[in-house]
């Protein structure tokens, strides 16, 4: 069973226990959509799940776990112990998550930052492009290119 259709499966199951109509959903969201993902012809985004939980009265988590239940052919009670078996073993169950995505340079960026400051070091040395080149292992242009950069 797919995703999307065990997503399906989840909503109208839910909804039908909570004795909700689409229609009553239609302050969350328009009943023609929450038709379309009970049907499975729709994906729903994780902020459209949120607010349809929240619609019918449950934490996101639910609605989530009931998705997955469905899909592997589990029970909601399986699906959260393999949750908490997973978050066990990666040490991140008790751990406090922080709720914006650190911002780390690509590295690919921090490389180019370091070969920078080598360049400027070496030439502040009193080496010249070919000399800082060869002792970089880069070429010639790639020195001249990273100084332009910093003038």
């Amino acid at each position: 069973m797919s995703l999307r259709t065990a997503y399906a499966a989840a909503l109208q199951l839910l909804r039908t226990r909570r004795e909700t109509s689409q229609r009553e959903l239609a302050d969350t969201v328009d009943p023609s959509y929450v038709s379309r993902l009970e049907a499975g012809t729709r994906s729903v985004t994780l902020d459209m799940s949120h607010e349809l939980a929240k619609a019918l009265g449950v934490d996101p988590l639910t609605l989530l776990a009931l998705a997955y239940a469905a899909e592997r052919g589990l029970t909601p009670e399986e699906v959260l112990n393999q949750v908490a078996t997973d978050l066990e073993s990666t040490g991140l169950l008790r751990s406090e998550i922080p709720a914006l995505a650190s911002k780390k340079p690509h590295p690919v960026v921090v490389a180019s930052l370091e070969l920078r400051t080598q360049i400027k070091e070496l030439i502040d040395q009193g080496l010249s492009q070919a000399e800082v080149a060869r002792r970089l292992g880069v070429s010639r242009q790639t020195v001249s290119n990273r100084l332009k950069k910093m003038s």
